[in-house]
């Protein structure tokens, strides 16, 4: 009876041995390498946030200098064709519409866009940037406007981010420089160079929650990620929306795993969620990239592999510790009989 007792008891302690080694080192490097994503996934969205808001200081400071030229002021000759001009050097982009100029009643005066059309005499005077253009008290500064439709020129129809700059003559208001940014396309263009995988999604969302890009599904364009409903993005979690609306409230980035409904599959799936934001002035937008988390699993896959070859070698190791120690016992039992 004594062999079977030590064949048991070397197999038990196999078996401890190997649930030991899963439990213990296995999930700590899911734990790790979920974290390491995370951390990359974080970055890569901070790298991003950076890219768009560089673009937006230099182009608004573009449009700022260019408020203050002598034509613009005076609005003679010169400016339709510096308008021209403009357009000329963003047209192969692809990114801005065109730009204009207003009266101070916020009518389109004057109007240069990359299809050549003049469009003028459309009013302006209810958007949000030509209210903050009229509120101020002195030139050489720019505004990020809300992403509206466009109602003019190229980009008429298309959901655009509006860069103005307020336009004085002998300090005295007298309209608005207003250049249209096309979110669509500078979003593709900036947006998935930088990704953990092809799985991973990125969202632009404002700072009422309406998506402003979607790298997945466009169809979700405009919806409010803020709005319970199932067939909005991150869907079925709280916490995610109650710190993505912290976020923009706060101008803090975050990285978190969070399970949300799927609406292409229709499933609650496990995401690994990094969010950074995006300041435009009095703008705050959010970058959100999401990674599935069984990218992770497919990750830490070959390490599991690895831990049972070696967990294998050690089930050897003391098989064959055990079988010589036992051989080596009845050795000495029958040299001491």
């Amino acid at each position: 009876m004594l062999p079977k007792r030590m064949w048991l008891f070397w197999l038990l302690l196999v078996l401890g041995l190997g649930l030991i080694f899963y439990l213990v080192l296995g999930r700590g490097v899911d734990s790790t390498t979920t974290q390491q994503v995370l951390r990359r996934e974080q970055a890569l969205a901070r790298a991003e946030a950076s890219n768009i808001m560089t673009f937006f200081q230099m182009f608004g400071n573009s449009i700022a200098v260019f408020a203050q030229l002598a034509s613009t002021e005076d609005r003679n000759a010169n400016l339709v064709r510096n308008m021209d001009e403009f357009v000329d050097q963003w047209r192969d982009s692809g990114l801005i519409g065109g730009i204009l100029l207003t009266d101070k009643e916020g009518v389109v005066q004057f109007n240069s866009n990359v299809l050549g059309t003049r469009d003028l005499g459309t009013s302006l005077s209810d958007r949000d940037y030509f209210i903050w253009a009229e509120e101020q008290s002195k030139e050489g500064e720019y505004f990020v406007g809300q992403p509206v439709v466009s109602r003019v020129g190229a980009s008429k129809d298309k959901v655009v981010a509006v860069i103005v700059s307020p336009v004085y003559k002998n300090e005295i208001f007298t309209g608005v420089l207003a250049a249209s940014v096309q979110v669509k396309p500078l979003t593709e263009q900036y947006f998935g160079l930088l990704r953990i995988s092809d799985a991973t999604r990125i969202y632009l969302i404002n700072e009422s929650g309406e998506i402003l890009f979607n790298s997945f599904d466009e169809k979700t364009l405009g919806l409010n990620v803020f709005e319970p409903a199932p067939d909005r993005p991150f869907w079925g979690n709280h916490d995610l929306i109650d710190n993505f609306k912290s976020a923009i409230s706060t101008s803090q980035e975050g990285r978190m795993r969070a399970s949300y409904l799927n609406t292409i599959s229709g499933n609650m799936e496990e995401h690994l969620v990094a969010y950074s934001p995006v300041l435009l002035g009095s703008q705050n937008w959010l970058l959100i990239m999401a990674s599935p988390a069984k990218n992770v699993t497919n990750v830490t896959t070959p390490i599991y592999i690895r831990q049972t070859g070696i967990l294998f070698l050690i089930y050897l190791t003391v098989l064959l510790f055990g079988l010589m120690v036992y051989r080596e016992s009845k050795r000495q039992n029958k040299l001491s009989e």
